[in-house]
């Protein structure tokens, strides 16, 4: 299993997730008071601004047959899934940070030229309790609620709102603090926890891993000042897994993968004071702009840590491919910002704001020996993506999710396909009625050129109250979409997505 690796503890696994949920007392006046005041201020806001139809409480749906713009490729078939936080208040009283939200599962089909569409929540341990007592008895990350259910570990509060895979014949719900959840591709009924072994039931398992060539699956765990590594079959059966100090505590939302190693990077961030019902974990992260970014370089099949660098103060959630130099050289794509308390922002829109996004993509390169090197591609980006069969291969291309509208400060208005090697970025614009979500590569079946394919993604028409599937040519987004599927009502804005063919 581990090869010798340093075994879980888990009472230690207990009193992390503790940490990150609870560890001073506030009475229940207080909490409740609290996330009164949040709906309040929302509720206010949404008379005036009817954007904010974007974290409203999202809804399950079953639509047969949408109305489409355009034509379906023929040769595009299977499921377009997105997970996010949909579920933000109960009984007047709203969660305090974005994050918080319980999951909604949307998928969008597309089969002989149509597309339908389906959305369930996701029916984690706590979703259940607290839908029955129509109240929310468990707080999540953003702090605010008071406990009156039993607390037994990070499952106990997992939302999994955050991210999808597909494994085997099953879906995977993904959340960064806890166990992923398996659901039915079809029916999207919850099947379960995924499970491997006592010593890390339960254990985090971040929403962002990493699929190699051969087919197999890398992710991490975030532990403070430890990280979980794992590694998966072609299954979804676990090969390995290992804890590994860091030396330093630091938020790590996302890693990187290339043909030998796993590379693990934390924010310049610290915990201030202790974590509360009123601050919870993410109230708790603060910028720490003296502090560099600390890059971490494993062994990808041993998880030996095999050297260490820094880079630039500063904060990323997201990161694009890695491939590696002969000489050792790693290249990457990273989305970073310099402001480190960056997570503070998702506080906002549940008071009626919108955050700031101010994130800048880069393609760095950090050489076996000396300092690392950064090239500024985008400004105002976010949700890297590219297409999945160039995942730890030299890629050219990388599509994200972008602000084309210089004064718009809200939410994303266009997608870009950003060229490496020669420059002269795509731009598709959606226009000022809409909020943009991050777009999925689908490659083309049987293609060659890294290109061939389709950008695929949701946005919010914010005018219209509705929410739309748009499809690109991967090749030329720029010249506008090629279909478009228009639900009839409006959903929240999600996180990530993922398409399944079939």
């Amino acid at each position: 299993m581990s090869g010798g690796a340093e075994q879980p503890d888990r009472r230690a696994f207990l009193a992390l997730a503790a940490a990150a949920g609870v560890t001073t007392a506030m009475t229940a006046t207080h909490a409740q008071a609290q996330g009164g005041a949040a709906r309040s201020a929302y509720a206010d806001a949404t008379v005036v601004d009817p954007r904010l139809v974007a974290f409203s409480n999202g809804r399950e749906l079953d639509t047969a047959r949408l109305v489409v713009e355009g034509e379906v490729p023929a040769d595009l078939a299977g499921g377009f899934f997105r997970n996010g936080p949909a579920m933000f208040e109960r009984e007047g009283v709203r969660y305090r940070h974005w994050f918080d939200g319980d999951g909604l599962m949307q998928r969008w089909r597309i089969h002989d030229g149509a597309v339908s569409y389906r959305s369930r929540f996701i029916q984690t341990s706590k979703y259940a309790l607290e839908n029955a007592a129509s109240r929310f008895l468990l707080p999540v990350s953003g702090g605010g609620i008071t406990p009156t259910a039993a607390f037994t570990g990070a499952n106990s509060t997992n939302p999994s709102n955050t991210s999808v895979i597909s494994m085997g014949g099953e879906t995977w719900a993904l959340w960064e603090g806890g166990s992923a959840m398996r659901l039915d591709p079809e029916t999207l009924d919850t099947l379960g926890l995924v499970r491997w072994n006592s010593e890390i039931d339960g254990a985090p398992f971040s929403a962002h891993p990493r699929r190699g060539d051969d087919g197999r699956l890398w992710n991490v765990g975030s532990l403070g000042q430890r990280v979980l590594l794992y590694r998966l079959g072609r299954s979804g059966e676990l090969e390995k897994f290992k804890i590994q100090p860091l030396g330093q505590e630091g938020y790590f939302h996302d890693f990187l993968l290339t043909r030998r190693s796993l590379v693990l990077i934390q924010c310049s961030t610290r915990t201030q004071g202790v974590r509360s019902f009123e601050s919870g974990s993410f109230g708790s992260l603060r910028a720490a702009p003296d502090k560099p970014m600390r890059v971490h370089v494993f062994d990808r099949e041993t998880f030996e840590l095999v050297r260490e660098s820094e880079l630039p103060s500063g904060f990323a959630f997201h990161f694009g491919n890695a491939w590696e130099e002969d000489d050792g050289t790693i290249n990457f794509d990273i989305v970073h910002s310099p402001d480190g308390d960056l997570m503070l922002e998702f506080f906002k829109p549940m008071s009626g704001l919108f955050p700031a996004w101010q994130a800048v993509s880069y393609r760095a390169s950090l050489p076996p020996r000396g300092a690392p090197r950064f090239e500024r591609l985008q400004d105002r980006v976010e949700f890297p993506t590219i297409n999945p069969r160039f995942e730890t291969r030299r890629n050219r291309y990388v599509y994200a999710t972008a602000f084309q509208n210089p004064a718009r400060q809200d939410w994303f208005d266009a997608v870009v396909k950003i060229d490496l090697e020669r420059g002269g970025n795509q731009y598709f614009d959606y226009g000022p009625d809409w909020m943009v979500e991050e777009h999925v590569f689908v490659p083309r079946p049987g293609a060659q050129d890294e290109d061939d394919g389709w950008l695929v993604g949701t946005a919010l028409n914010w005018t219209a109250q509705k929410s739309a599937l748009t499809i690109f040519d991967a090749a030329r987004p720029g010249d506008g979409f090629i279909a478009r599927a228009w639900l009839d009502t409006p959903m929240p804005l999600g996180l990530h997505g993922h398409f399944r063919t079939g």
